[in-house]
């Protein structure tokens, strides 16, 4: 059975997910900070289960903001088509989980392959914090006055992850910049002098564990080193308050081999899917 979750089935979700956490943090993330139904923030999410004799089997999400994400073990060509249906109306941006699940839920969505601005598979990692080696850094959360710097950065991160064409970066760059600013879960790395010379992110947060997004490293400092000893100095923080895993995935193999020097160890592969323009979705075919 399929059926829409509400409040009094947060408790049974998230013990679901923290079962299949290395690729449910966005679903649990978003389940901790906004629960279940929120309409207001853009990270809010509405849950349908899948449920049998022995409980939950499955969680399907869909954000305000146009975001699918699925953890659906034994996902069924029928079964995608039911979430397809149930979409109908749903204005799409795109959407993230275990590659071989999102295969089959865009394979049921009216949306042609051509429409993807990025549909790849990413490596996937994880790190228990005990074991993380500490390394001299300094970082701080990001203020007004580094809106400019941002603005830049941003621009060349969604540009060199591929999610938006230069001319879509440079327009989206300005509020991304504020957005991430305001939400807190951004840090920059200083260089001796004070100086921010990369930045690494929180992109989702459940419990004891973070995911970790965003990592940036100005195009000209890159083969430094810097990517590690940014996620490396923003680890050890999260480790002195109570964190104990992190989790990414890597758009790069220069990426994967950074977060592999400070221990991260591959653990499986990650989908993520976003659409060159959002689509409204119609009758699945």
């Amino acid at each position: 059975m399929i059926r829409k979750a509400g409040a009094q089935d947060a408790m049974a979700i998230a013990a679901f997910l923290e079962r299949h956490i290395e690729t449910s943090m966005f679903l649990l993330g978003n389940l901790d900070q906004h629960g279940i139904g929120n309409t207001e923030h853009p990270h809010g999410t509405h849950y349908f289960l899948r449920e049998t004799g022995d409980g939950i089997t499955g969680v399907f999400g869909c954000t305000n903001d146009g975001f699918l994400m699925c953890q659906l073990p034994g996902l069924s060509g029928p079964e995608a088509q039911t979430y397809a249906h149930l979409l109908r109306g749903y204005t799409l941006r795109g959407m993230t989980g275990v590659p071989d699940q999102v295969a089959q839920i865009l394979v049921a969505l009216p949306v042609p392959p051509e429409a993807w601005q990025v549909n790849r598979m990413e490596p996937l990692f994880a790190l228990e914090l005990a074991g993380l080696v500490a390394q001299a850094g300094t970082i701080r959360a990001p203020e007004a006055d580094d809106l400019p710097l941002l603005t830049g950065w941003f621009a060349d991160y969604m540009t060199d992850t591929g999610t938006h064409d230069a001319e879509s970066a440079l327009a989206a760059a300005p509020d991304r910049a504020r957005a991430d600013i305001a939400a807190g879960n951004t840090r920059l790395f200083l260089d001796d002098q004070g100086m921010p010379v990369a930045m690494t992110a929180i992109n989702a947060r459940a419990g004891a564990a973070v995911q970790i997004g965003g990592v940036f490293v100005p195009r000209d400092r890159r083969g430094t080193g810097l990517a590690g000893r940014a996620v490396a100095a923003h680890l050890v923080v999260l480790r002195a308050q109570g964190i104990t895993r992190a989790i990414l995935f890597a758009a790069s193999e220069a990426a994967a081999r950074a977060y592999t020097r400070i221990g991260f160890e591959r653990i499986g592969s990650y989908q993520l899917a976003t659409l060159k323009q959002p689509v409204t979705l119609d009758t699945p075919t």
